[in-house]
């Protein structure tokens, strides 16, 4: 899921940039293009952070629900920090 937010995050930043370019605004473009950098970049590190606390908790071998009970919770933080980039970006 978090891939599915960076990569739809990355396209509307994308969007709204070439909106201004191709009305002719290319310095503004830059700005009110990256509005959601926040939501971009904390939902693309997901797909880095949760596969490592994974395989760090395959290779520290606690039991099976541990591992799913952990990295449930990962998941959860996860979504609770991109839920708080998502307001950041729109309230700042």
């Amino acid at each position: 899921m978090t891939l599915l937010i960076g990569l739809a995050s990355g396209a509307a930043m994308i969007a709204r940039g070439v909106a201004q370019v191709n009305s002719g605004h290319q310095q503004p473009a830059y700005v009110v293009g990256g509005f959601l950098k926040p939501v971009h970049g904390v939902s693309l590190h997901g797909i880095l952070v949760l596969p490592l606390l994974a395989w760090l908790l395959a290779r520290a071998d606690p039991s099976e629900r541990r591992r799913t009970r952990t990295v449930a919770l990962g998941a959860a933080g996860y979504a609770l920090a991109i839920a708080g980039a998502l307001a950041l970006s729109l309230l700042g």
